[in-house]
């Protein structure tokens, strides 16, 4: 993952999958983070850089799992030399680490640096450090009950090898310790985070990194029970990675070794945040009703309910806000809001009742500004109005009634036209009310590409 100045362009993004089923699943993480992505099959990989052009996300399928090791890496190698500069390279790998993880990974790594060297020679005067080429393996995939704990995968609660992959036909799994199978048949070597380390958060986590590069490691092992462990890891990277290029000391690339969240949260973590779409939801309702509604919505994972930073009177403070949601903007959805608990409840004037819907919807036009806003969420009459007004639309286009008083529609004119909104009224609903708002929208947005 090399650090680029790039915030207005889309990524380029290469994924070279060892079979066509775990590419198409790994792809899929990505689409669903919003971005363009497409799977490649057959051998002709002739068209990768015009694809990559295209996409922001390339599925290359391999086929390489059950090769011999030295073909897999050529294929491997191959691919990656053809696609040339990428933003992010990912080695997908299954994930119950079967087939010529260590082979493939290793040719992925070597090929990448084989790149980084050429790109640097070809650079008149260069005099930085060299970029050092390094591999994160992170392969827990939580959803599909695959997690890591102690440099060990588990499917289920067990051991690889005390489960029916130990007779497998094809790749029959004799040890489920993730250094011990990258290194096996390589020269790999690694070093390993464990969920201690992880649990302590991101100063531990950041100085074990450290400590393994400082050995000389290829690959970064890293333990992850929850999506929120593997995205944890990637932005302690990403804080790193930067320090160190913006100081002039290391340049670090990393290239991902995974069955696909790790590679997602590497993208998310580096990668310009106009190159993510969000929902964003916007609310300026002080009502139980409201609040009942945000709670229910802070429980999904994939949300973030943030309040609005507020200023000396308590008001909606503009710029402080934007760089709040900025710096959460890894989740699939951010909802701002004045009031989430009775605690935020405070006796208003006149004139600041009627600047926070104001206040609100400059943050919003602020964001949309900054941030790739793929659908967007209101309650609340006055902060509706309000924002479609700083957004200069004409008003909405409606399109369907999703429970009473709350409507799916698409922004008429402006600076957003054609962009999904929901709006609801502040006492409209039960508590699972706004969750089907946001779930209409998440598919609104998903239809409109």
């Amino acid at each position: 993952m090399s650090v680029t100045e790039q915030a207005e362009l889309s990524p380029r993004i290469l994924i070279i999958a060892d079979d066509l089923t775990g590419g198409n699943a790994c792809g899929a993480l990505f689409a669903e983070a919003g971005l363009r992505t497409m799977t490649v099959t057959g051998g002709d990989h002739s068209m990768l850089n015009t694809a990559l052009d295209e996409y922001d996300a390339i599925v290359v399928n391999a086929n390489s799992r059950h090769l011999p090791p030295a073909e897999a890496a050529a294929i491997t190698s191959s691919i990656v030399a053809t696609a040339g500069e990428v933003d992010l390279l990912a080695c997908r790998i299954d994930t119950t680490l079967r087939g010529n993880v260590g082979a493939t990974a290793e040719a992925a790594l070597r090929a990448r640096a084989s790149l980084t060297s050429t790109a640097r020679a070809g650079v008149e005067g260069a005099t930085s450090a060299p970029t050092r080429v390094l591999g994160l393996c992170v392969p827990a995939f939580p959803s599909s009950g695959r997690v890591t704990v102690g440099g060990r995968q588990l499917l289920n609660g067990r051991l690889l090898e005390d489960t029916e992959l130990a007779h497998d036909v094809r790749s029959p799994m004799t040890t489920s310790e993730v250094a011990t199978i990258l290194s096996d048949g390589t020269e790999l070597s690694c070093h390993t985070i464990d969920i201690s380390t992880v649990l302590a958060g991101p100063t531990a986590i950041r100085a074990e990194v450290l400590t393994g590069i400082a050995s000389g490691v290829d690959v970064i092992v890293a333990d992850a029970l929850t999506v929120n462990h593997i995205d944890l890891i990637g932005t302690v990277l990403a804080d790193l990675t930067r320090e160190a290029a913006e100081a002039g000391s290391q340049c670090f690339d990393w290239v991902a070794i995974d069955p696909g969240p790790g590679s997602l949260s590497l993208a998310r973590a580096f990668l310009p945040a106009r190159t993510r779409s969000i929902l964003l939801g916007v609310s300026g309702s002080a009502t139980e009703v409201t609040r009942t509604q945000l709670a229910a919505l802070a429980e999904d994972p994939d949300i973030h309910v943030m309040r609005a930073e507020l200023d000396a009177e308590g008001l909606p403070e503009v710029e402080a806000t934007v760089r709040a949601v900025c710096g959460v903007a890894s989740a699939r959805a951010i909802v701002i809001a004045t009031v989430l608990d009775p605690t935020d409840l405070r006796e208003l004037t006149a004139e600041h009742s009627e600047l926070i819907p104001r206040q609100l919807a400059m943050i919003t036009a602020a964001v949309m500004e900054r941030l790739n806003v793929a659908g967007l969420y209101t309650t609340g009459g006055d902060v509706t109005a309000a924002v479609l007004s700083g957004l200069d639309a004409l008003g909405m286009e409606i399109d369907t009634e999703i429970v009473p008083l709350a409507v799916g529609g698409r922004i008429a004119g402006g600076r957003a036209a054609g962009l999904p909104i929901v709006t609801k009224g502040g006492l409209i609903g039960e508590a699972g009310t706004a969750a089907l708002c946001f779930d209409h929208l998440n598919h609104a947005a998903r239809s409109r590409g």
